[in-house]
């Protein structure tokens, strides 16, 4: 049987196409990542940028407005909204400023001095050996013994061994001894000593990562971000040893007043400092937007999905999709409703563009990703593109089919009025056809948000990776929590733009 070579005349087209018209692909490819990237640094409230911010206290001003606006007069509403939006951004400000702080190498090094010098204050307080733990230990009533002798014996080689100044190695020791007692039945009474024990190694565990951070505190030679200066774990640690070397400092006010000083700095070097309030006040943001435009139910729909979203670990990843929606939607009703327009005012048009859309319609989704990856490669550009051009044809057809639904009399009605074309487009045929459009918008957003799950497997990220991940590695709950994510955010979304043409049909 005769083969005709479909696929190896398409793959040597699509490789002219990528030879001939790189510079086209890369430009586009540069726009979607702009759009993209803008989103998804507003979405999150990225504060290494200043546009987030200013627009963030601007639309929170817009939304105020829409929410009092029925409620006061016109002028209390614009002076209320405006001064919430001045609020929202003032505190942006503050958080941007306190974000952005620098930890000069001068302060560095005085931390790094403090914590050396306390330190030093706690060596002179530490014993030089474990014998107080064996003692501990040894000093367990037999029953409570016998019930964790194995866990004891451990405890006692390994505090042999270890060598002296590792006290919070020689706590976790202890710690296991303890949690093996209480599994057994141990009461407070037989607890007790071996606590006590532990509650000091922990507090004397400041002169090892005391002296350690010290020294790297010591070495930064250059300013940098008070937030870059620890990692999350170790800023953990040490805060927790610190408040724990509260006890053994409090007879001792030269002691206690360095600490207190050391545990203010480290206020300010939390890593995660306003790590949540991006995502509450998106989240707070996104609920009064439904409820401006769907009604309160919505708006409670949305503090409980939202917050079930942000509970679940999957904030970053759901507003990354949700920025690739929106970036791809735009780019799909860009190029969507011009055609749809022009479909609806030429029959022509209308009977060449038919079959193309009936061929996207029917084509599967995952196709659609192969072109995208030879032209684009792999990563959120690619899976916008082939998003744009899987959502776009309802777009198309819904713009054509409400311009196509104008009442003959209003168009008649502006031809006698002496209407040009353009006129007769903009203020008869898209005012009346503006609902149906919208719908085609609704539809376009949900088929966009199907479509950037299945970019996952391309690498678009968001929660479309994290479904891929979960069904890959039969993490079944993983699985389950995205899939959720993505079915609150196309509810949300589906209710926010149904509600858009609801509004307009009213009026």
């Amino acid at each position: 049987m005769m083969r005709i070579p479909i696929g190896d005349t398409f793959e040597t087209w699509v490789q002219w196409l990528r030879e001939t018209l790189g510079a086209f692909f890369d430009l586009i490819s540069a726009v979607l990542n702009f759009a993209i990237s803008f989103l998804e640094r507003f979405f999150l409230l990225e504060h290494s940028a200043v546009y987030p911010s200013l627009m963030f206290g601007a639309f929170t001003g817009v939304v105020l407005f829409f929410l009092l606006r029925a409620r006061m007069g016109r002028v209390s509403v614009i002076a209320l909204a405006a001064g919430g939006g001045l609020a929202v951004l003032s505190v942006e400000i503050w958080r941007y400023t306190a974000l952005e702080a620098t930890l000069p190498t001068e302060e560095a090094q005085e931390i790094a001095a403090d914590l050396t010098a306390f330190a030093n204050l706690l060596q002179e307080r530490a014993p030089d050996d474990y014998s107080a733990a064996l003692r501990a230990i040894e000093g367990l009533p037999p029953d409570a013994a016998a019930a964790v002798s194995a866990d004891i014996n451990r405890a006692e080689r390994l505090l042999t061994r270890l060598r002296g100044g590792r006290f919070d190695r020689a706590s976790g020791i202890l710690e296991d001894v303890l949690d093996a007692g209480r599994e057994a039945g141990w009461g407070e009474a037989e607890a007790a000593p071996l606590e006590d024990v532990v509650s000091r190694y922990r507090a004397l565990a400041v002169i090892d990562e005391g002296r350690r951070v010290a020294s790297r505190f010591d070495r930064f030679d250059e300013p940098r971000l008070r937030i870059n200066a620890l990692n999350e774990r170790t800023y953990r640690r040490l805060t927790e040893m610190m408040e724990a070397a509260g006890v053994l400092v409090e007879d001792d006010d030269e002691a206690a007043s360095l600490l207190g000083n050391l545990q203010e700095t480290f206020l300010t070097l939390n890593p995660t400092r306003l790590s949540t309030y991006p995502a509450v006040a998106m989240l707070l943001f996104l609920s009064a937007v439904a409820w401006v435009l769907a009604g309160w139910r919505m708006a409670v729909f949305s503090v409980i999905g939202l917050s079930l979203v942000l509970t679940m670990g999957l904030w970053v990843a759901t507003m990354e999709t949700l920025a690739l929606v929106l970036s791809a939607t735009l780019f799909a009703l860009f190029v969507g409703i011009p055609v749809g327009v022009l479909a609806a005012q030429s029959n022509a048009v209308e009977n060449g563009v038919k079959p193309v859309l009936d061929f996207m319609q029917t084509m599967p989704a995952f196709v659609y990703l192969i072109p995208a990856v030879l032209f684009f490669g792999l990563g959120k550009v690619p899976g916008a593109m082939a998003t744009v051009i899987f959502a776009m044809p309802p777009a198309v057809r819904l713009t054509n089919l409400g311009i196509r639904g104008v009442p003959k009399e209003v168009v008649e009605a502006a031809w006698a009025f002496g209407a040009t074309r353009w006129q007769l487009l903009l203020k008869a045929q898209l005012p009346i056809a503006l609902p149906t459009i919208l719908a085609g918008v609704n539809q376009t957003i949900m088929l966009a948000l199907s479509m950037v799950v299945i970019g996952g497997m391309i690498g678009a990220g968001g929660l479309g990776e994290i479904v891929l991940s979960g069904i890959t590695q039969m993490q079944i709950g993983l699985g389950f929590e995205s899939g959720l994510a993505v079915v609150i955010l196309a509810i949300y979304l589906d209710r926010v733009t149904q509600a858009l043409a609801s509004i307009r049909k009213k009026r």
